[in-house]
């Protein structure tokens, strides 16, 4: 089974190309980062993905009724309404009772059950994180898309939330969809990655055989960080 079919995927803004020639399928246990400098349309692939937005040409295939939450990068978290109600806000065609009930559960298994009634303004980037994701996962996704949801992030909190996404996309059975910048979090997060730079895609496989052999600007770049800190740890 396949959730999601990219096909030749291109996208262009006023006349400028953002990328071209994308193309990758997801199955459901999937774990795919998207990795790229600054402005290379990592996050506007992932609005291509979730429908947000529409491709100037190529085609998108989903599974029918194939059900996904997203992490957006500013977390999109309503400042008015409450914690709970901003994830409740995921689910418009439940019951309320429901709704309700569901976003609580949501809240309980990414650990902050007890910000229910505060609103986000009040939270540290750490429980806003948590609460962004109580609301991706709340309808219980098979795809879970992440925009670069680390960034903001001390050392020590990004590992912790790392470690709860895996945690979370296991629990659900979701096929997680990562951009990032930083192949730290692809290795700790992606089993395979494609690399977007210069408008298009530029490698994609497994990380760890990409880095033995970069072909991209970027992967070049990650693979002599990675060995400047191997030699300092040998020294």
């Amino acid at each position: 089974m396949t959730l999601l079919t990219v096909q030749d995927l291109a996208k262009s803004y006023d006349g400028g190309t953002v990328f071209a020639g994308v193309s990758f399928a997801l199955a459901p246990d999937d774990r795919l980062a998207v990795l790229g400098p600054s402005g290379s349309g990592k996050t506007t692939l992932l609005r291509l993905l979730a429908g947000l937005d529409e491709p100037s040409s190529g085609v998108i295939e989903r599974a029918t009724d194939l059900r996904i939450g997203m992490v957006f990068q500013d977390l999109a978290l309503w400042p008015n309404l409450a914690v709970l109600d901003n994830v409740a806000f995921a689910l418009p065609n439940a019951p309320k009772t429901q709704r309700l009930q569901s976003a609580r559960d949501a809240l309980a298994s990414c650990r902050v059950a007890e910000l229910a009634s505060r609103k986000p303004g009040t939270l540290s980037i750490g429980q806003q994180q948590r609460v962004a994701l109580a609301r991706a996962i709340v309808a219980r996704p098979q795809l879970l898309l992440l925009d670069e949801p680390f960034s903001s992030l001390d050392p020590l909190l990004r590992e912790e939330l790392m470690a709860e996404v895996r945690r979370l996309a296991g629990e659900i059975n979701a096929a997680l969809v990562l951009v990032t910048h930083d192949v730290f979090e692809a290795l700790a997060l992606a089993r395979r990655i494609i690399v977007l730079e210069d408008a298009r895609l530029a490698e994609s496989g497994d990380l760890v055989s990409l880095l033995s052999a970069p072909q991209s600007r970027m992967l070049r770049q990650c693979a002599a960080q990675i060995e400047k800190l191997r030699v300092r740890k040998v020294e």
